[in-house]
């Protein structure tokens, strides 16, 4: 981004204001966002009133030509890419997936609910029934075999990027085929809804009987068992040195403290911190000899050819036809038939090409993930905005802001007035519109349901003057507060706001700023860059309000990443902390809707930070409709969802 000044303020005041961007992606074991293959599957959408016409085909512009890569590769680091995804994301299929435009989590390949997580032994297990009408492309029925050989293929071979998003090593044991129509899951320790549900339910499934003969000699270069256990013997070693070292550090330390010294502690401590140096080197050597095997399987993996490889989807692949990828309907796929015969990529070096040939009619639609284009700089005939699954927030640092009091929060969130633009749409929730089984709709901000100055303003000053706080000139609608004092007396110092170089986010510190200055006290903004503002929030803690910017999963875990006990932003509180733990281990999702629930209502309530606005995305699109106006992502997360369209 282009960095540029804060907008002008309003009004004879000083300019003190600083500012802070952080753009972070929520760490959930969730599919990362550029992935939402989970959301493309097809369902049967809702019935129209019209008659809905057949197509021989539906034309999209992709920015990128899609590479000639295989299922492995696809969904790991290396391979993984948006144009690749658009035009390959339905061809494998998965036992559940999130159905737009509402993301219900909804049945594909199973048959119903999958089972409640028990405990089994030292593990916890449950099951999944599959469908028994499914046939692969060749013809070949649909089993739990591919299921487990597909999950254990994954985790042997240590997958990362999408694989491990959707079935974690650190959560994931194993998959077991009890039968054909029965799937086991085996974990280490109880997975949660964003485990279960939203990851290993939701993971792309290949053909057992096409892959495991071709995988052998990859495999085969994975790391044997006594490497495996010459690493797994060497880390428990290097624990329990550094476990004696520090001991005998905490006895030297303790006799120090005393004027006393211990020869021979310190030479045992002198000895011990030689093995311990040693063992560090040996674990590093055979981490470094084990990661050099796993990265030789991953690239024989990659290599392996996948011709004639059968798919399970709405769509197959065909042959490029004058140099434009195609997909073709499967005609033997059980659930809704799409509305077209074939669907067809064209790839195009940049955005100006393929602009230029929607215009021309070459096109149908632009695929591109969260494009954010003006209305009026629209070049097709439908152009329809969707929340882009990104939001901003103004944070306050949990033990160092002026605002620490949930009083004076909830007052300055009353004073702050978001416009919706272009570009952003307000938001008052902790969970994005569109998002709607999991967000909790009277858990809103302060003040988001007044529509003039002047109600924002007497609420402000009502719940201040609750609080304790008392001004040397109380602020009225004509006339800005002076001297706010807290309930102690002493007066408020200025807290710092610090901000980075996104244009909006500028527009908003005009706003935070001249909504304390309204009610009596100032802050100052200070523009840094953005990587300084990530240090200043996520490492030396050195900031009092900060605006952040986050990718949001759909599974709303992240509010305890943030919020909960050790989390970045943990505020310390046994409500908050209690619902977090409870979540943690709930894998039923009625039980985790209550916890979700409850917790965007106590953030409502003290205010930790506030929820800002939503970013928005267009799609534009000509020639064809959808029985939906609006999905959360926009068609582009859906890559177009050609399942769906309509002539």
């Amino acid at each position: 981004m282009i960095p540029k000044n804060p907008l002008p303020r309003r009004g004879p005041r000083p300019v003190c204001i600083s500012f802070l961007t952080l753009l972070l992606a929520s760490c959930t074991a969730q599919p990362t966002p550029v992935v939402q293959p989970t959301s493309t599957s097809t369902v049967v959408p809702t019935a129209t009133a019209t008659n809905i016409t057949h197509a021989p085909e539906i034309r999209f512009a992709l920015i990128g030509e899609p590479r000639d890569v295989n299922v492995w590769e696809l969904f790991d680091e290396s391979g993984a890419s948006y144009a690749d995804y658009a035009l390959r994301a339905e061809y494998w299929p998965r036992l559940y997936h999130l159905a737009p435009p509402e993301l219900i989590f909804q049945a594909l390949a199973a048959d119903g609910d999958p089972s409640a997580v028990t405990q089994d032994g030292q593990m916890y297990s449950a099951t999944v029934k599959l469908r028994m009408n499914l046939k692969w492309t060749d013809g070949t029925p649909f089993t739990a075999e591919d299921v487990a050989f597909t999950i254990n293929r994954a985790l042997e071979f240590e997958l990362g990027f999408d694989w491990s998003a959707y079935y974690p090593r650190d959560y994931l044991d194993h998959a077991e085929a009890m039968d054909a129509a029965t799937v086991k899951f085996i974990f280490k320790k109880q997975p949660n809804v964003g485990v279960w549900q939203y990851a290993a339910l939701q993971g792309p499934i290949v053909q057992k009987a096409f892959w495991e003969p071709l995988i052998k000699d990859a495999s085969a270069l994975l790391p044997d068992e006594a490497l495996r256990t010459q690493v797994q013997e060497a880390r428990v070693h290097l624990e329990e040195t550094q476990s004696a070292v520090d001991d005998l550090t905490a006895q030297l330390a303790s006799l120090k403290l005393n004027g006393q010294q211990d020869r021979k502690l310190e030479g045992n401590l002198a000895t011990r911190q030689n093995e311990l140096t040693f063992s560090k080197n040996n674990l590093d050597k055979l981490l470094a000899a084990y990661d050099i095997k796993i990265q030789s399987a991953h690239q024989a993996l990659y290599a392996l050819d996948d011709a004639n490889e059968p798919t399970l989807g709405t769509w197959i692949p065909a042959e490029k036809q004058d140099g434009a990828w195609v997909n073709v309907a499967n005609p033997d796929f059980p659930f809704a038939k799409p509305n077209f015969d074939r669907a067809v990529y064209h790839s195009f070096s940049n955005e100006q090409d393929a602009e230029r040939a929607l215009t021309n009619k070459e096109v149908d639609m632009i695929l591109e993930p969260r494009v954010k284009i003006p209305p009026q700089k629209s070049v097709a005939s439908e152009l329809v905005s969707s929340l882009a699954g990104s939001a901003r927030f103004l944070l306050f640092n949990p033990t160092g802001s002026v605002l620490v009091d949930p009083a004076l929060r909830q007052a300055l969130t009353c004073m702050i007035s978001i416009s919706a633009d272009d570009a952003v749409q307000p938001l008052s929730g902790f969970v994005l519109p569109g998002n709607d089984l999991w967000r909790n709709s009277q858990a809103v901000t302060p003040c988001s349901d007044f529509t003039d100055s002047k109600s924002r303003l007497d609420h402000a000053v009502q719940v201040l003057r609750a609080g304790g706080y008392t001004w040397q000139v109380e602020p009225t609608i004509d006339t800005p507060g002076s001297g706010l004092s807290r309930p102690t007396g002493a007066a408020l110092p200025p807290d710092i706001l610090i901000f980075g170089d996104d244009p909006i986010e500028a527009q908003s510190v005009n706003r935070i700023s001249d909504a304390a200055w309204q009610l009596g006290f100032d802050i100052r903004v200070v523009p840094i860059h953005s990587v300084d503002v990530r240090y200043a929030v996520l490492s030396s803690k050195k900031y009092d309000m900060a605006i952040l910017g986050w990718n949001l999963s759909l599974y709303p875990g992240y509010l305890c990443e943030w919020f909960g006990m050790q989390g970045q932003f943990d505020y310390g509180s046994d409500r908050l902390h209690s619902e977090c733990e409870a979540l943690a281990v709930e894998s039923d999702l009625k039980a985790a809707r209550k916890h979700i629930f409850e917790i965007q209502s106590l953030l409502a309530s003290d205010l930790p930070f506030i929820p800002f606005y939503a970013d928005i995305t267009y799609d534009s699109y000509r020639n064809v409709h959808y029985p939906f106006e609006t999905v959360l992502g926009g068609l582009g997360g859906l890559y177009g969802a050609p399942s769906y369209a309509m002539p």
